[in-house]
């Protein structure tokens, strides 16, 4: 079943209201951008992500080379048209777990704690209310524990911790922690963590 991404792009205002464009990748200009944003992470969070996010042509392979019938790349993007966020939702056609959906992504330090990654989060939920999905799967690295918290407090719960089971590319190793919930409790409690974000920030 093909993802129905039509409604993209749309427009936020964050609590400190600064406006970001979230939109789907565009595979002819967001390749040089999207190495700056990975390059720009702190490097004690590129532990997060499975590949070099230092390496271009990883970032080349993921802007050209996704399948868009199991990966949603979403971005949040400035007025200036910098990438500030980078996030994704993975699920497999087939198989026995073509019934969860996966989802990774990271957001610029300097524009964290403003709703910016709960609405793409919800967002991308909403997309997989239209697949045959049961259940959101996330998977973090234990130096994570804020977002681990945050996740918890939604009634996200902890499958699975792998010990030592990420090494990072200074050859240190970290704990593999997997959570998830399913899909529509999920979908509507990031919905009433946006409202609670729009009334109280945070």
């Amino acid at each position: 079943m093909k993802m129905d991404l039509s409604n993209y792009p749309k427009e936020r205002i964050l609590n400190d209201g600064r406006k970001v464009t979230i939109r789907t990748n565009d595979p002819t200009t967001d390749e040089p951008e999207l190495v700056r944003f990975m390059k720009s992470l702190p490097e004690e969070e590129r532990v997060y992500f499975r590949d070099d996010v230092t390496d271009p042509e990883v970032i080349r392979k993921w802007v050209h080379e996704s399948d868009p019938l199991r990966t949603v790349p979403l971005l949040g993007v400035t007025e200036e048209g910098r990438i500030v966020a980078n996030w994704t939702m993975h699920r497999l056609e087939h198989g026995w777990t073509r019934h969860n959906v996966f989802i990774r992504g990271i957001v610029d330090p300097e524009w964290r704690q403003q709703g910016l990654a709960i609405f793409i989060v919800h967002e991308l939920l909403k997309i997989a209310t239209d697949l045959d999905v049961e259940r959101v799967v996330i998977e973090l690295v234990r130096p994570q524990e804020t977002l681990l918290r945050r996740y918890l407090d939604i009634g996200f719960e902890i499958d699975a911790t792998l010990k030592n089971w990420v090494k990072d590319f200074q050859d240190h190793y970290h704990d593999l922690i997997i959570i998830s919930m399913k899909l529509e409790p999920a979908w509507k409690k990031m919905e009433a963590m946006i409202l609670d974000y729009g009334t109280h920030g945070g």
